[in-house]
């Protein structure tokens, strides 16, 4: 089965804690960071946000400690490709195709674009 990298408003929550934090946290730290922020939530609550972080990977627990897994950044890049993936078959030119369909493009943003176009064939 294929595991989805999509998360909800509150694991980006738990997830914007952890990313800002340079070391792993421990769970009973991570319900009070919450708590300071509005979610006065039970451990249970936090645990089962924790274990579907996990499953899909983006974090790792060890003993009662939780850090990411993946970066903002590479999450990001993950969710854009399972987005391509899912709606472009993984093809970059089918999503500039239906972009050029729909979009008014400035000429600053072509710009952009086609100097993203050249750096990527020169890889």
């Amino acid at each position: 089965m294929k595991v989805s990298h999509n998360i909800t408003d509150t694991e980006k929550s738990v997830m914007d804690i952890l990313w800002d934090r340079p070391d792993a946290v421990a769970t009973r730290e991570l319900l009070d960071l919450m708590k300071e922020k509005g979610k006065n939530w039970k451990r249970q609550t936090l645990n089962t946000l924790l274990f579907r972080l996990e499953e899909k990977g983006i974090v790792n627990r060890t003993r009662a400690y939780v850090q990411p897994a993946l970066s903002r950044e590479e999450l990001l890049q993950v969710q854009t490709q399972e987005l391509l993936d899912d709606l472009y078959g993984g093809k970059p030119a089918n999503f500039f195709a239906a972009l050029a369909g729909r979009a008014k493009l400035t000429a600053e943003d072509a710009d952009r674009l086609e100097t993203l176009l050249e750096e990527i064939k020169n890889r």
